[in-house]
């Protein structure tokens, strides 16, 4: 099978490394065959990439965000999706979330898992001063 996004630049994948169960699961892509074709960003550490790319630290710390080597953003499952896509363990995946029915209900589950992991996780230790 012959890879979709061989001719593109690197897509870089901004995560939440601060957290637990985000960084068990980045760390469990990054073992996998095609992980290297992604750029990981831990934006708890490393803000130099976040401030080139565009992102505050507060907005980069809600979702999972990845932007493709063309420059459009991903956020949430979107984002997913676009790692999915470049894992050939998980293709699969990305072809039955990216329907539309259950893009959708993944993306509502996701976003209310998302803002209640960052109210429960964050409060105010991942804000920067700009994000308060």
């Amino acid at each position: 099978m012959t890879d979709q996004h061989a001719d593109h630049p690197r897509p870089t994948v901004f995560f939440d490394g601060s957290c637990p169960l985000c960084s068990r699961e980045i760390r469990h892509y990054r073992r996998l065959p095609g992980a290297e074709a992604i750029r990981w960003v831990d934006v708890s550490r490393d803000t130099t990439s976040l401030a080139a790319a565009g992102l505050d630290r507060d907005t980069a710390m809600r979702r999972l965000h990845a932007r493709e080597g063309d420059g459009q953003w991903r956020v949430g499952v979107d984002a997913f999706l676009a790692i999915w896509r470049r894992l050939p363990r998980y293709r699969w995946l990305a072809r039955f979330v990216g329907l539309r029915p259950v893009r959708w209900v993944a993306s509502w589950g996701y976003d209310r898992f998302a803002d209640w992991r960052f109210r429960r996780r964050c409060n105010e230790s991942c804000r920067t001063p700009e994000g308060r």
